[in-house]
């Protein structure tokens, strides 16, 4: 590997086009490459808007590029069949999320970047974010007690038409399954298992009350954390009166997030309520993607690695399963 890490991407969606080509491209360890996608003349007017010197029409001269490492930003059903193809070459791999259409294909994923001895992360760019930092940090200091409860919530409204770039979400074969679950609820379900360990699926419920699209427009669900708290969780996309609730509580105090990615934490310990301050970071991928490469060269797990993803598809699906 070259002292400057190089990356390749994989999609040119609306996620690369905000987030991803500045993060990859112009963070302080890495450089953006080369940028492959379906079609050749929307990825060339991708590559020149973003200064990538390299817009490949097959995605062969992608991975033959001389990249270190690649982000794959597609549908999700895609995600397994174009990780497998880069770290059979020996690249390194982020994958967004869900990190596959199901956890076994996390798990062959994972087993394949074991097999190839090359990094793979998915895309809990979260856990990257000063204030969940913090809450981790409480959490480990005992500032909270004992944990007693869990609450999320995160709703919405979403109805894209099928002339929208991110229909595909809303749809079963490209989604890989889920709705709201699987799109929104992943995310939460890390910082969960980031925060307080792996939760067990109790019970679910998914509905179809609003929208007129195959996947669910809303899920909720019960689960155990390993000391035997309750979660409670809902998502949903199918109100216009929204909700982003993060709530852990203790038997010595407990913290809100509330909206989750707000500047503010409040912490209530002792009777008192304390409002702690944070900046929350412009683009978080920068943070996720020096991560990455520090990974890479000092040989250690990303922060967010491929079994962080596949635990998450594996709660996801056992929700569904309990939901039947």
């Amino acid at each position: 590997m070259t002292t400057t890490f190089r990356w390749g991407l994989v999609g040119y969606g609306d996620l690369s086009e905000k987030r991803l080509a500045a993060a990859l491209r112009d963070n302080s360890k890495s450089t953006l490459t080369g940028v492959w996608g379906r079609q050749f003349a929307r990825t060339k007017d991708f590559a020149a808007r973003h200064q990538i010197p390299g817009a490949y029409q097959l995605l062969d001269e992608l991975w033959d590029s001389g990249i270190d490492g690649v982000y794959i930003c597609t549908p999700t059903a895609s995600h397994y069949e174009y990780a497998m193809a880069a770290m059979q070459r020996g690249i390194h791999v982020i994958v967004d999320k869900p990190m596959a259409a199901s956890s076994e294909e996390c798990e062959k994923l994972v087993q394949a970047a074991q097999d190839a001895d090359v990094k793979l992360a998915v895309a809990f760019y979260l856990r990257f974010h000063p204030k969940m930092q913090k809450v981790r940090e409480l959490i480990a200091e005992g500032a909270l007690g004992t944990i007693t409860w869990v609450n999320i919530v995160c709703s919405g409204w979403y109805n894209p038409g099928e002339d929208d770039p991110k229909y595909w979400r809303v749809q079963k074969r490209f989604s890989g399954g889920g709705g709201a679950l699987s799109d929104i609820g992943v995310h939460r379900f890390d910082l969960l298992e980031f925060w307080l360990g792996s939760a067990q699926a109790q019970w679910g419920s998914v509905q179809h009350l609003v929208q007129p699209y195959e996947v669910e427009d809303g899920c909720s669900a019960f689960l155990q954390l390993p000391g035997g708290a309750p979660v409670h969780a809902h998502f949903a996309w199918n109100t216009k009166a929204g909700m982003d609730r993060f709530e852990i509580v203790g038997s010595a105090g407990k913290v809100l997030l509330e909206p989750l990615l707000s500047p503010e934490l409040i912490l209530i310990r002792n009777g008192e309520k304390e409002v702690l301050q944070f900046d929350v970071p412009q683009n978080a991928y920068f943070a996720m993607a020096e991560d990455f490469v520090d990974a890479v060269q000092h040989d250690r797990a990303p922060l967010c690695d491929g079994t962080s993803g596949m635990r998450a598809s594996v709660l996801v699906e056992d929700i569904l399963k309990a939901a039947q």
